[in-house]
């Protein structure tokens, strides 16, 4: 508890994960939170993802991982607090995957957080330098955490699925830090 204390008096630009188990608290529930910090200037809106069914054959678009605001700007996901107003431009797909028939339900900021299956995600900010720069910023990986995490909440109803899904993607199709770390 003192280490609790003590560590949110030390100001941070990373993002903070804290885990609950059953035995720690009342109830018996586990909690999982994350905050977003970053450095201010990421996009806050907490947005419902719908579920989906989807025709065979359909590709999923990738989206470019900002980690700004706005993040995403567009139709295509299905939730309105994206739709475009005033004039603004429409996000462009970074590249596509294969689309499974049927997408879970979720909530996403930054991150995707929660699903309709109660599938939860937190990200624990590391200090990695990555040799792979994703494709919006002129390299070969198409993804990041964000996205990934944003797939994980759309296909899987585990956490084990979650990790599955995630790690064969990013083996398949490259992953990357932040846009701007290696520049």
């Amino acid at each position: 508890t003192t280490a609790l204390v003590l560590s949110l008096l030390v100001p941070t630009q990373g993002c903070t994960t804290l885990l609950l188990g059953k035995d720690a608290t009342v109830d018996g529930s586990v909690i999982a939170t994350h905050s977003n910090d970053g450095e201010a200037v990421t996009d806050p809106r907490l947005v419902r993802i719908p579920a989906a069914d989807w025709p065979a054959g359909s590709t999923r678009p990738v989206w470019p991982s900002p980690e700004d605001y706005p993040r995403y700007v567009g139709s295509a996901r299905g939730a309105s607090p994206y739709y475009a107003v005033g004039g603004e431009n429409e996000t462009a797909p970074v590249g596509a995957i294969p689309q499974v028939n049927h997408t879970y339900a979720y909530f996403e900021e930054t991150y995707g957080t929660l699903s309709e299956v109660q599938l939860g995600i937190g990200e624990s900010t590391c200090s990695g330098v990555f040799d792979a720069r994703g494709v919006e910023a002129g390299g070969a990986a198409l993804f990041s955490i964000d996205e990934l995490s944003k797939i994980a909440m759309e296909r899987a109803a585990s956490s084990r699925e979650a990790v599955q899904i995630m790690g064969e993607l990013a083996v398949a199709h490259g992953f990357h830090g932040q846009s701007d770390s290696l520049e």
